[in-house]
């Protein structure tokens, strides 16, 4: 696996993990350089994100989520809507920052466990497969941010009575922003940085998803 491979692979997963603290800005930042610095390419079936109509309604709810973030108890009532929404716009900016599927994925999947004969091509099944896997993993990679992000904000409104949510709102624009700028200029360093979170931090946030999923999923 090349060093372009992995920066692409950093890139896609860096900008899911950034939607679980901001559902669209990610997926705005990803557009605008596209649209007007051409920085990356777009998976083609993506590329109505760089018109005006969507750049315009992602710049738009940006906004609301940075100033709802900042105003305590309707934090955790937005937080609450975008416990599903977060995890879809990560899948979506990580397919949607795929130009093409990496090797990686395209080959751990052998066209006869797929049952097709022939060679895999651009409508090929192993693509298709190869797809599902980089969307299936940055919702996954979102669902956890969100976890972490609203875990963190019950624990403050309980402990300092929400006094302390405005700073914490602060700090999650801080962090993704920079999560936002290590995947699109150093997704290596950011690819690091996922991992590192999901071996320290990913058993716990299965054992919070486990306690949720039990009490009905309330966070």
């Amino acid at each position: 696996m090349d060093i372009g491979t992995i920066s692409t692979i950093g890139r896609s997963l860096g900008l899911a993990f950034a939607s679980g603290i901001n559902a669209y800005f990610p997926l705005l930042s990803f557009a605008i350089a596209n649209r007007w610095f051409h920085l990356f390419k777009v998976n083609p079936n993506f590329a109505f994100i760089m018109q005006d109509w969507c750049i315009i309604l992602l710049s738009v709810l940006t906004i609301v989520d940075f100033v709802a973030n900042k105003i305590p108890f309707i934090d955790h009532t937005w937080n609450a809507i975008h416990k599903v929404v977060r995890p879809i716009a990560g899948a979506i900016v990580a397919v949607a920052s795929i130009s093409h599927v990496p090797a990686i994925f395209t080959t751990a999947t052998s066209m006869s466990q797929l049952g097709v004969v022939g060679a895999a091509g651009s409508d090929s099944p192993v693509i298709e497969v190869g797809l599902l896997v980089i969307l299936l993993t940055g919702g996954i990679l979102a669902a956890m941010s969100h976890t972490a992000k609203t875990t963190t904000r019950w624990v403050s409104t309980f402990t300092t009575a929400g006094s302390l949510n405005m700073v914490l709102g602060v700090i999650e624009d801080v962090l993704v922003v920079i999560a936002i700028l290590l995947a699109l200029f150093l997704p290596l360093l950011m690819l690091i940085l996922i991992i590192l979170f999901v071996l320290i931090l990913g058993p716990r946030l299965l054992h919070v998803w486990s306690r949720l999923l039990g009490r009905g999923w309330r966070i």
